[in-house]
């Protein structure tokens, strides 16, 4: 990001210690040096690159290499503002090639850039000028101000002449010396700092990238690397899912019908040992039903196969509370956008089974264009709340983090509904 930087400090009693003070006088002394290196530098490569790219094979080299240098004393000029000022500009960025020579020189000669950064050099003139006045009113008058009284009775007529105002006394010189021990202190590093921010601002103007053009494109990087994250998160569930189901329960499964083989074949010869298998037994199956349900709630394989509609009815029928279920989300999204608004579905009816005490509920789900809507509706007593440990927060941050939008109205009395809006385009 451009900014234009004024480390100067504001406070009279911290500006003395600050070495930016000194830093921001270096850099606009050093404007007028730059004008008359860099700018002239400047100048005589625009000339040349205008002048050359119509002169065929000679010309066309010149005129690339000419608008490179432009490019390079404006990389210096940006190199200088980050050391003295601490500011950052964005560089410009030259025309890319494209393969004909003729071509190239000819965008090198109407590249805008290029303009803009010769045009820099151009206003760099006067406005370095000016610098050097307010250097000298700020660091050179008010030190002769403070030494009048030393010399004031060594001139000849008695008296000094200060522009309009005459000292005629040395208790008027004194005054004076005071007035200009004054302007040092408080006057002159404000000068410092306010021509310091403006050479900052032609600088970021005409030397600094589109800020906009580089926000949006950071905002695209960590918009895709947020969904990398997202969809990495969603396929390592699915992974655990199907490690799951295809292997610990697998073996369980195998575990039980054993045990219930070993219990068949025991009969009632030992009871003790029969009593054994049949907790082992037990216990085998339990595990079974707690591993299906761990893995319904990574991701069910049901709506990997057959989608939304099938996986939501599947929880509807489970739910204790009757559930009308609407589902039109042609084309169907993405699987991470389809993980989400099943969680969101099967978290709102597991609060409604427990807390809403509802007769019946609603779920409709509903794609628009690029927005998947995903609305739960009850008839319970309503009163429900996000930061009550619901649940319902930790489903706004997984809708968040994919830039959707989680909602709710649930007014005393009801009815609630909760709505989740989701990008998925």
């Amino acid at each position: 990001m451009t900014t234009i930087a004024s480390p100067v400090p504001r406070r009279p009693w911290r500006l003395w210690r600050s070495p930016y003070l000194w830093l921001a006088t270096v850099h606009l002394l050093g404007d007028a040096v730059v004008v008359l290196t860099s700018g002239v530098i400047a100048l005589a490569s625009v000339c040349v690159a205008v002048l050359g790219w119509p002169l065929a094979f000679l010309g066309l080299p010149l005129s690339r290499s000419a608008a490179g240098a432009v490019y390079a004393l404006a990389g210096w000029e940006r190199a200088r503002a980050r050391i003295t000022r601490g500011q950052e500009v964005l560089p410009l960025a030259p025309p890319p090639p494209s393969g004909s020579r003729i071509t190239d020189a000819r965008r090198a000669v109407a590249d805008p850039n290029l303009w803009r950064q010769f045009l820099y050099y151009v206003l760099l003139l006067p406005a370095a000028m000016s610098w050097l006045l307010l250097i000298v009113i700020a660091w050179s008058i008010p030190p002769v101000l403070i030494a009048l009284p030393l010399y004031f009775s060594r001139f000849a007529a008695g008296r000094a002449q200060l522009g309009p105002f005459v000292v005629n006394t040395v208790h008027e010189a004194v005054a004076v010396a005071v007035l200009g021990a004054l302007f040092l202190v408080f006057v002159s590093p404000v000068l410092m700092r306010t021509a310091s921010a403006l050479d900052g601002h032609l600088a970021r103007i005409y030397l600094g990238g589109d800020e906009t053009g580089a926000l949006t494109e950071r905002v695209s990087r960590l918009v895709t690397s947020r969904q990398q994250v997202v969809d990495s998160a969603e396929a390592e569930r699915r992974r655990m899912e199907r490690d799951l189901h295809d292997g610990a329960q697998q073996r369980l499964v195998s575990l039980a019908m054993t045990l219930g083989r070993a219990k068949n074949r025991l009969g009632d010869k030992d009871p003790s040992v029969r009593s054994l298998i049949e907790e082992a037994h037990s216990e085998a199956l339990q595990a079974i039903a707690e591993i299906r349900d761990l893995t319904r709630g990574l991701h069910p394989p049901i709506l990997t196969d057959r989608g939304l509609d099938a996986a939501i009815s599947a929880v509807a029928a489970r739910s204790p509370v009757p559930v009308r279920v609407t589902v039109d989300v042609e084309p169907r999204p993405s699987l991470t956008i389809e993980s989400i608004a099943y969680f969101v579905v099967t978290e709102a009816l597991t609060n409604v089974a427990k807390h809403a005490a509802a007769a019946q509920a609603e779920v409709r789900i509903t794609r628009t264009g690029d927005v998947l809507q995903v609305q739960v509706t009850d008839d319970g007593r309503g009163g429900a709340r996000a930061e009550d440990g619901s649940g319902l927060q930790g489903l706004a941050d997984r809708v968040a983090g994919v830039d959707g939008h989680l909602s709710l109205s649930s007014p005393p009395g009801g009815p609630t509904v909760l709505t989740a809006e989701v990008p998925c385009g």
